[in-house]
């Protein structure tokens, strides 16, 4: 099965996180769900560069990566998925919609209340943020 290298950016500002979910799909597993904005690396790109260039196509945001914070790989039915969880500090901007069915900040002590893609879902568990 083909592995597609995937990243993510944890924006916070102050207390809240930056989630979005997915438009609605006809693959179940990915369909409604929340997840942390970007998407995959193109051939030849830094994975840091990747999750500049995803966020601002997705959410007109310039970001900034600060550090990598946990890695998943995760097997969905059709596809590997290896995802890269970056902090990023927000430089400028509000975020504006292109690509989700919606957004939200959350406040981290809420982010088990959502229905998370399931790497995404992985990354919160290894950072203890499901309990």
């Amino acid at each position: 099965m083909k592995t597609i290298e995937v990243v993510a950016a944890l924006v916070q500002v102050e207390d809240l996180i930056l989630i979005v979910q997915r438009k609605e799909d006809a693959k179940a597993y990915k369909s409604l769900k929340w997840e942390f904005p970007g998407g995959k690396v193109e051939q030849g790109e830094r994975p840091e560069d990747a999750v500049v260039r995803e966020v601002k196509e997705e959410l007109q945001l310039d970001i900034q990566p600060v550090e990598a914070i946990g890695r998943v790989v995760y097997a969905y039915p059709d596809v590997n998925v290896d995802l890269t969880l970056y902090h990023c500090a927000l430089v400028d901007g509000l975020p504006i919609m292109k690509e989700h069915n919606d957004l939200t900040w959350s406040h981290k002590s809420l982010l088990h209340t959502y229905d998370w893609s399931a790497a995404d879902r992985e990354l919160l568990e290894l950072a203890g943020w499901l309990d």
